[in-house]
């Protein structure tokens, strides 16, 4: 062993004495041996010893103190003292992480899950108090800003050009403005299924107000943007304005209006027995064999509602198309596409968030970040399992689409040659 070798083999020694005389001093002192200081120090040696190294590679350059550093993990905060040189600025430890990041990943998930459940700053305090953690206004900042960060990419990443059906449903909820008012809201998610089954959130918009055809033409053109260009069937509530807006920009998708939105109305506006017969007969609707068998039971319908509500039956018999469109389509998915179920059932998660909150959201970002940490893990579901009966009749669903989009795209193209 050469010279050097055995100094430093002495040096590695004595540091580790002062280690451990330290760690023995707290238990002396009735206290708990902090991993954390061992992890800090074995860092903090570490660090000067690549120095060593590097100056000892690097002619003319010198050692230039220490700067602070903060490091949070979930065994505790490393107050650690990082090596510099005086005139390269190549040098830098490779033991420490990126140069944004402060936390590690264990601490920066438990943030992001305390995000996700509405905890305030105060709650998350007091929680990582409770759990012998630091608490970092830093480390807090760098977890906000990594949710933002694949939030806002979530938001404008490419969509898949064709689908089979888009179904867009509304929660209503009240959230804190910047003017720190208490504001009615509809937030509104939209669902894609393609023509293999596969299920995934397309986006999420915050209307402040009742909705209108701006509003819907500028969710649809957001969708469009991101490159959805073809769908089969839209499926939505009865959205002032959204008809207008799916006819102009998607001229040769199908629209359906929710059948289970349909049955409510019926139970809110109709008598007992009024609402027993429609509903009834809007039941034989959906058990329909084919078109023309759901158009006599809506009709019959109709005529139910006409005894109570005349004005009322009228505008249903003028939406009756829209009513009916989901029994275009194999049996096999019309329990799919007869209503926004599918996305109501999102709606429930939202609501516990809104409980959780206090009764509402106190502003539009822990709206977004706690919805979007849902959606994160609906989609991680999702991805898994397509839905079984859309996928065994896929083969159907591409001949529709192939029936409605290309042999129109072949007549628009015959048409301009003429």
């Amino acid at each position: 062993m050469n010279k050097q070798a055995k100094e430093n083999a002495r040096g590695s020694k004595e540091w580790l004495q002062k280690v451990v005389d330290e760690l023995c001093s707290q238990v002396e002192r009735g206290e708990h041996p902090s991993l954390s200081l061992l992890l800090q120090e074995l860092i903090n040696a570490i660090m000067v010893r690549e120095r060593e190294r590097f100056l000892s590679q690097t002619s003319g350059e010198q050692a230039n103190g220490f700067y602070p550093r903060n490091l949070h993990l979930t065994l505790g905060k490393l107050r650690l003292k990082v090596p510099r040189v005086r005139l390269s600025h190549s040098f830098r430890p490779a033991i420490l992480p990126p140069r944004w990041k402060r936390v590690d990943k264990d601490y920066e998930e438990l943030l992001i899950a305390m995000l996700a459940n509405g905890y305030s700053r105060a709650q998350m305090e007091r929680a990582l108090k409770r759990l012998g953690l630091p608490f970092s206004e830093e480390a807090l900042a760098e977890a906000q800003a990594l949710i933002r960060e694949h939030l806002d990419f979530y938001q404008t990443q490419p969509l898949k050009a064709d689908l089979f059906a888009v179904l867009i449903d509304a929660y209503h909820a009240k959230m804190r403005t910047e003017e720190r008012k208490i504001q009615e809201i509809s937030l509104f998610v939209a669902l894609g299924i393609d023509l293999e089954g596969n299920k995934g959130i397309l986006g999420f918009w915050v209307c402040r107000g009742r909705e209108n055809k701006a509003f819907w033409a500028e969710v649809l053109q957001d969708l469009i943007n991101r490159g959805l260009h073809r769908v089969l069937i839209f499926v939505t509530d009865d959205f002032k304005g959204i008809d207008e807006v799916i006819r102009k920009l998607f001229p040769y998708a199908d629209h359906q209006l929710c059948q289970i939105h349909l049955r409510r109305n019926l139970k809110r506006h109709l008598s007992r027995e009024g609402y027993r017969q429609a509903r009834w007969f809007l039941q034989r609707v959906r058990q329909a064999q084919d078109r023309e068998e759901g158009e006599h039971c809506f009709e019959e319908l109709c005529q139910v509602v006409a005894e109570e509500k005349p004005r009322w039956a009228k505008e249903l018999r003028d939406k009756a198309a829209s009513y009916l469109a989901f029994l275009e389509y194999p049996e096999e998915v019309r329990s799919h596409i007869y209503s926004t179920n599918p996305v109501e059932s999102l709606n429930s998660g939202i609501e516990v968030m809104r409980i959780h909150l206090g009764g509402y959201f106190p502003s539009q970002n822990s709206l977004e970040v706690n919805l979007f940490v849902q959606i994160v893990n609906w989609q991680d579901s999702w991805s898994r399992r397509p839905v079984p009966t859309i996928r065994a009749v896929s083969y159907k669903l591409h001949q529709l689409f192939a029936l409605r989009y290309e042999l129109d795209r072949e007549e628009e193209i015959m048409l301009h040659k003429i």
